[in-house]
C-alpha cells in the first residue's frame, strides 16, 4: 500500500481507495468493488461530471506476466441537461478490459498497458474516470417532454430556422 506521507495532498489520499497492491495477491482471480461519488469526481479538474453513483466491479487475473482485468460499470450521473440547463440523471453501463503486462516497451494498444517489472500496485482512478467519460452519451438532454417548459420557450426566441 502506498503509506500516507503528510505531503500527500487531500485529493491523493480521497483517490487512496483505488489502488490495488496486487504483489501480495496470489495467482487466480481476485475480486474487487469500487464506489464513484461527488468525491471521486472532486479530484479532477474540468470533470464533465460532478456528482453521481457508480459501482465499478473489476475481476483481477494475475500470473506470472500479466495482469488481466475486466470491469463492469453500472450506475448514473448528476448533471445539466444540454437543452434545459435542469438537473437530469443519466445512466451509465458498460464493460471495459485492459491488460497490465510487466516490461519496458510502449504499446499502442489502448487496452495493453505496459509496467515496469517492480510495480507492485495499480493506480486505477484515472481509469475508472476514462470509463464514465467514455460512457456518457454525446448530447445530455431530458427525455421529450421533461425539458423545463418555460426555458423552452425562451429559447424557442432565438431558434433561427
Amino acid at each position: 500500500m502506498v503509506p500516507l506521507h503528510s505531503n500527500f495532498s487531500k485529493v491523493e489520499k480521497r483517490l487512496l481507495e483505488y489502488i490495488v497492491p496486487f504483489s501480495s495477491l496470489t495467482n487466480g482471480e481476485h475480486y474487487f468493488s469500487f464506489t464513484l461519488d461527488k468525491a471521486f469526481f472532486a479530484c479532477f479538474e474540468h470533470s464533465l461530471v460532478e456528482s453521481g453513483n457508480i459501482e465499478i466491479n473489476m475481476v483481477l487475473r494475475k500470473n506470472e506476466t500479466m495482469l488481466t482485468t475486466t470491469y463492469e460499470v453500472d450506475g448514473f450521473i448528476d448533471t445539466q441537461c444540454f437543452r434545459c440547463n435542469d438537473p437530469v440523471d443519466v445512466e451509465v453501463f458498460g464493460d471495459f478490459r485492459l491488460v497490465f503486462k510487466f516490461g519496458h516497451e510502449v504499446s499502442d494498444n489502448e487496452e495493453l498497458i505496459v509496467l515496469p517489472p517492480e510495480a507492485y500496485q495499480l493506480d486505477l482512478a484515472e481509469y475508472f474516470y476514462e470509463f464514465v467519460h467514455l460512457l456518457l452519451p454525446n448530447r445530455i438532454v431530458h427525455d421529450e417532454g421533461f425539458c423545463n417548459e418555460e426555458m423552452v420557450e425562451i429559447m424557442k426566441k432565438y431558434i433561427i430556422e
